[in-house]
């Protein structure tokens, strides 16, 4: 129990609460999932301390390739003399599944691989300790890569992510961009994510995705004539008789959405009943623009439309 004196400094997290202060690149394809031993299958069981009620992440396997980042918070760079110490556990029960762990200092930038793990060491919990300096801020990478499989046992888990007092967060929860003469003003943005342009001015672009966490990122809900509009709600607030996930697309209760209900349309006594959740002004500037999103519905159309100098284009 060495490793648990003077823990006071540390930030911890065990994923009883979420992500904590983590998060996922936002892609189409399954991520990390929150989940305890008692949901089966697949393993593991439990989590690092035995317990099955205990909540763990896990990236599972299936016919599709499963690939995911899990990125922690923006850090100050290093002291010379005090190094960023991050320990965390691990399981894997797939031979050619990996999990690396590195950082990155610029958004879009190369991940600076430090660790990966082994397939000598398979079916139960191991735990790592990676030390990061860094003359810049930096954030920490946790990559996870599965190989297609139809086997519904193979897995890779993290649990009890812990960073040590030499990792200091910084207040701006972006990383700088690339320097645009160097990437020949390609667009700035973490894995092909979402990107939202808040100004036209490149170094004032913030290229992050918007998962409805903290605030509707400059989405804003335009009311119908039957005064319908899209709310901005807690997974396990939306009403029971509601068809709506019980979770965000993470997997989380306590994660938010946008959502309109069957019950606010009904109260109105017309068929025709529509809701608009409009984006701010975008501007592209690179060779292509993509938008990325999750949804949910039953009994409903969802139509999302582009409208270029007030010309509506049908996306989707």
């Amino acid at each position: 129990m060495s490793d648990e004196r003077q823990c006071s400094n540390y930030e911890r997290c065990d994923f009883e609460d979420g992500l904590c202060s983590m998060t996922q690149d936002q892609s189409l394809q399954l991520g990390w999932t929150k989940r305890n031993g008692i949901k089966s299958p697949p393993p593991p069981f439990y989590d690092h301390n035995g317990d099955m009620s205990a909540h763990f992440l896990s990236l599972v396997s299936n016919v599709d390739s499963a690939s995911a980042n899990l990125r922690s918070r923006v850090f100050l760079p290093t002291d010379n003399q005090l190094a960023c110490q991050v320990t965390f556990y691990y399981f894997s029960s797939q031979v050619n599944g990996t999990l690396t762990a590195g950082f990155q200092t610029t958004c879009g930038g190369p991940i600076q691989q430090l660790w990966q793990n082994t397939a000598g060491l398979q079916n139960q919990w191991a735990r790592n300790v990676i030390k990061i300096q860094s003359s810049q801020r930096f954030q920490i990478v946790f990559q996870g890569q599965m190989i297609p499989t139809h086997a519904q046992d193979e897995v890779i888990a993290v649990d009890d992510i812990a960073f040590s007092s030499g990792c200091l967060p910084a207040h701006d929860e972006n990383l700088p961009c690339q320097d645009a003469s160097n990437s020949e003003k390609e667009l700035c943005h973490p894995d092909a994510s979402l990107c939202r342009f808040d100004s036209i001015d490149e170094a004032l672009r913030l290229c992050q995705p918007c998962g409805f966490e903290f605030d509707t990122c400059d989405w804003v809900s335009e009311p119908s004539a039957g005064q319908i509009s899209w709310m901005r709600t807690k997974a396990r607030e939306v009403p029971a008789l509601e068809f709506a996930p019980q979770q965000d697309q993470s997997s989380d209760d306590a994660g938010y959405y946008m959502w309109v209900g069957a019950e606010h349309a009904s109260a109105l006594n017309h068929l025709d009943s529509k809701a608009y959740l409009n984006s701010s002004v975008c501007h592209c500037s690179g060779e292509s623009c993509r938008l990325q999103f999750y949804y949910s519905m039953e009994n409903s159309a969802l139509r999302v439309g582009l409208y270029d100098n007030k010309v509506r284009r049908n996306l989707h």
